[in-house]
Order: C-alpha cells, then structure tokens, then sequence
C-alpha cells in the first residue's frame, strides 16, 4: 500500500508540473512579438516592392497602350493608301487591257491589209510575167484580133490602164499598211508607257501592303507585351494586398502579445522607433530641464536633432515618420511652426516640429509606414536655426524618445 501511495503522489507532482508547466511554454515573450513586428515590417517591405512594380508596370501598360494608339492609327491610314492605291492599280489595268485589245484589232487589220496587199502584187506579176513571155506576140494578137485601128487603141489603152490600176492598188495597200504599222506602233508605245504605271502603282500597293504587315505584326507584340504586364501587373496587385493583409494580422498579433506583457492602455509602442533624421544624430538639446532662450528655464519636451558633428548643415534634411500610423495634424502650431503629428495607436503619437513652409509632405488623415518621409527640416516657430523638435508622448504626456527611437 505504501509504495502504491508513493507512486500515486509522484504522479500528482508530475501533472502538477506539467500543468504549471503548460502556461508558461505558451505564454508569449518578447521574442514573439519582435519575430511578428520583424515579420510585420518584412510584409510590408515586400508589399512596398510590389506595389512598386506594379506602379512601374502601369507606366510601362500606360506606353504601351499610346504606341499601340500610334500604330492602329498607321495601319487605318495605310488601308486608305492601300484602297487608293488598288482602285489606281485596277483603273490601270483595265486601260491596259482596252489597249492590248485595240492592238489585237489592228494586227488583225494589217494581216488583212497584208494578205490583200500580197494578193494584188501576185496578181500584177502574174500579169506582167505574161506580157513578158509573150512579148511581141501580144501585141501582134491584139493587132489582128482588132477590128480596126479604133478597136486596136481601146484595147492598147484598156490593157494599159488594167496594168495601172493594179499598180496603183498594190500601192495604196502598201501604203495602208504602212499606216496601219504605224498605227499599231503608236499604240504600243502607248500600252507599254500605261503598263509601266500599272506595274509602278502595283509596286507601291504591294509596298503599302507590306507596311500594314510589319504594323500588323508590331502591333501583336505590343498586345503580346502589354497582357503579359497586364498579368504581372495584377498579380503584383494581388500579391501586395495579401502581404499588406498579413502585415496587419501580425501587427494584430503583435498588438495582443503586447497587451500580454505590458497590458492595455500601458502605450507601448509596437516596435522600435526609426530615426526621424536619418543620417543626423547629433543632439543639441536632450530631453528634460533646460534653459530656453525664448522661455528661460523649462522642462524640454522632446530632443533636438541638429547639424552634425562636424558642422554639415540640418536644413533642408529629409524627415521620416518613426513609426506607422495616421497623421494627426499636419500644419503651423504656433511656437512649433510647422508641425506633423502621428498617432501610432495604444495613445502613443509622435510630433515633428519647426519644418518650413511648404516642406510637408503628408496631409492630415494620411496613413504613413515607418520610414516613410513626411517633412523637412526646417527653423519655423520658436526655433533659433534649423533643428527637428522631436517628441514621443504617451496618452498625452511627453516621454524621453531615446527610450523609444533606435
């Protein structure tokens, strides 16, 4: 019995341990909250980068589209010089085609003319041919065959005038075809000067056409181009809005872990401060009691960011917001000039004082992230040169920055 009882109490201490033990493993550190604040400001990062393509895929989607505005603006024109052009080349054409009929007609007119023409003269050779074989005997058998001597001049003079009308048809159908030659050369001439433009009018049809192709074709790719940016652009879109979503699960996240450890209202600020001077740390007024030279002795508010070390000039500096959040104020506030305040949440907000006029860069209602800039140094307000005021307050109440800013 009493080893059973020795077994049973050791079995109570162990689960007793281990329920202990179980809160305390799940219990959140501030490891937790810096891995999802660190992983908060890496979403945010990333998000940053894709917003920023995006925005450099929209210029590039934005000249694209212009160019290809330019190119379907050719290729209209182009189908108008083209539709010219082709009405040009078929009007051509079909004088062309008029002419090479009016010189078929004529070859056929000249290969009549021609056939005539050769008929006549063998014909009148033929004749010849015969007066010359019979010689004298021609003339002698129209002397006895004539009744008398009247008979026998109408018959001389008949023969005569038979021998001179063939000889004058043989030469008026030399003479019409020689014309009809010319005729036929002249049309030609005509026909090759007509199909000359023809063909220089089909050239520059084919030259348009070939334009409207390499236009056609230039303008695929830029459609090619413009979908494929098109696509990254959207998904670059996509791809931001998931990361700024987890961004704010694990800036909730973070919020909760915080509320563990320091509970609510306590105005933790979820993260360190980024430096509101980047590249500036010299203080020349700290936080705390201090002499004013406008107010005489007083409890300074916040710190005073100014020139560095070695005396380079604060003025004109880039001013950075400390943390995320909304702009509260954005403005002239009397002794502080002009001024940025940003509210971070958990009553914790930041003010940035002194800026010059016009060197704002954010508006009041503004969301800002951690980093980004918001202002410029400046000397406005109670300011004795440039300097940046800086404070950090806590439900109200100032509180020394250094113990926030990194």
């Amino acid at each position: 019995m009493r080893r059973r009882s020795a077994a049973g109490t050791f079995i109570l201490i162990v689960l007793s341990l281990s329920l202990l033990a179980a809160p305390l493993a799940q219990a959140a550190t501030k490891s937790d909250l810096q891995a999802h604040e660190k992983a908060a400001a890496d979403a945010r990062a990333a998000a940053k980068a894709a917003e920023a393509a995006a925005a450099k895929l929209a210029i590039d989607i934005e000249a694209l589209e212009v160019r290809m505005t330019a190119i379907e603006k050719d290729i209209a024109a182009l189908a108008d010089d083209i539709g010219a052009a082709s009405l040009r080349t078929d009007k051509l054409q079909l004088e062309v085609d008029g002419l090479r009929g009016e010189v078929t007609l004529k070859q056929a007119e000249i290969d009549a003319t021609q056939a005539e023409c050769d008929s006549e003269e063998a014909l009148l050779a033929a004749r010849m041919q015969e007066t010359y074989k019979q010689g004298d005997l021609f003339f002698l058998e129209m002397l006895l065959s004539s009744n008398d001597i009247e008979d026998l001049i109408a018959r001389t003079a008949l023969a005569q005038r038979v021998m001179t009308q063939n000889q004058e048809n043989a030469t008026q159908l030399k003479e019409t075809r020689l014309s009809l030659d010319k005729v036929k050369s002249e049309l030609n001439r005509t026909l090759e000067a007509v199909d000359t433009k023809r063909a220089e009018a089909k050239a520059e049809e084919d030259r348009l056409l070939g334009l409207r192709s390499q236009r056609k074709a230039r303008l695929a790719d830029q459609q090619a181009a413009e979908n494929e940016k098109s696509a990254l652009f959207a998904s670059n879109k996509k791809e931001a809005a998931r990361l700024r979503a987890l961004a704010e699960a694990e800036d909730a996240e973070s919020a909760k872990i915080a509320r563990e450890l320091y509970g609510t209202g306590s105005g933790y600020y979820s993260g360190v401060m980024a430096w509101p001077v980047p590249g500036y740390f010299r203080i020349s007024s700290p936080f705390g009691p201090r002499i004013c030279p406008f107010h005489g002795r007083e409890n300074h508010s916040g710190i005073d960011i100014g020139r560095k070390a070695d005396g380079t000039a604060i003025g004109g500096a880039a001013i950075v917001a400390a943390g995320g959040g909304t702009v509260l104020s954005a403005g002239w506030r009397g002794g502080y000039g002009y001024t940025v305040i940003i509210n971070h949440g958990n009553g914790v907000t930041t003010l940035y004082a002194h800026q010059p006029a016009g060197g704002i860069k954010v508006s009041t209602g503004q969301r800002v992230s951690k980093g980004d800039r918001i202002g410029t140094v400046g000397s406005t307000g109670y300011s004795t040169g440039p300097h940046l005021h800086f404070e950090v307050r806590v439900n109200g109440t100032p509180v020394n920055p250094m113990k926030y800013v990194d």
